[in-house]
């Protein structure tokens, strides 16, 4: 009995701070997906899924009624509120891990999803160095030929900085390069423009913001901004992310807004809130 009671308090608590906090996003707007590793092994950390359960949610996603759209079209609809965008998707990996090269573009190609990656810019070609790595199982990010090729086929990018550092505890000097360099660097190799930023595990602060919009982006990105979902801050957007707990029913279920959302919800803002530790806990386990 405690322990059953305990958790329904615990519930009740995460379902009231949600209600009072967090609450809907606008049911006008388009969402926003957001993956990391699509990994055909195991591994320890949670921002992975696996290529059948990725292809699945996609194709659930698709049945259901969803339409997924480009940067530019996703772009545009925020500028377009007073339409009804709410069944539009905009998808995007963050990292750019080279399994996306592999596994996820065949399947979009496929079904002619377009879809978006952030790049880390210093770590192209390379193993995830800035990673905890858990179980010593290092990812291996895109190559720079690899990119080009995507971009070839209409694949775009944004950059996640250049190093994947927590942007809130670096200097004005250290902010500023890891936003500008990485921009001028993925535009230089791929010979694109870049529009938009992922902050590194989704932390920012006002500093962050200014600096990002004096980088020349027009729109960032975090997961789970801390302000109420109602609010929508074009440096700071909303994304869902997608994780190896998630089913195909929890994907669907983040995306609706009904029984179950505010779950979902807190469940990644649990999530999110763990993985910005990474940064603390790389330098432990040195």
């Amino acid at each position: 009995m405690p322990i059953a009671l305990t958790a329904l308090l615990l519930f009740g608590l995460l379902y009231a701070t949600w209600r009072v906090r967090y609450r809907y996003p606008p049911r006008r707007l388009p969402q926003v997906l957001c993956f990391h590793k699509i990994s055909r092994r195991f591994r320890w950390e949670g921002t992975w899924t696996t290529p059948e359960r990725f292809t699945a949610c996609v194709d659930s996603l698709v049945e259901r009624g969803y339409t997924f759209v480009g940067e530019d079209d996703y772009l545009a609809a925020l500028d377009a509120p007073d339409e009804d965008h709410s069944r539009k998707l905009f998808l995007t990996f963050d990292d750019g891990y080279e399994e996306i090269h592999g596994d996820a573009w065949p399947v979009l190609t496929e079904r002619a999803i377009p879809f978006h990656v952030f790049l880390i810019s210093d770590y192209m070609g390379r193993d995830n160095g800035w990673d905890l790595s858990l179980g010593r199982r290092p990812c291996r990010h895109l190559s720079w030929e690899q990119a080009r090729e995507l971009a070839a086929a209409g694949v775009t990018f944004g950059s996640h900085t250049r190093n994947h550092r927590d942007l809130t505890r670096t200097s004005s000097t250290e902010l500023a390069d890891e936003l500008r360099g990485s921009r001028s660097t993925i535009e230089t190799e791929l010979g694109c423009v870049v529009k938009t930023v992922s902050y590194p595990f989704g932390r920012y602060n006002a500093v962050v913001l200014r600096e990002a919009e004096l980088a020349g982006y027009t729109a960032g990105f975090s997961l789970y901004p801390p302000r109420s979902n109602e609010v929508v801050e074009r440096m700071a957007l909303r994304r869902n992310g997608v994780y190896v707990i998630d089913s195909v029913a929890a994907v669907a279920t983040k995306l609706a807004a009904g029984d179950g959302f505010w779950f979902e919800e807190m469940k990644c803002r649990t999530i999110n809130a763990i993985a910005a530790l990474t940064p603390m806990l790389k330098r432990f386990s040195r």
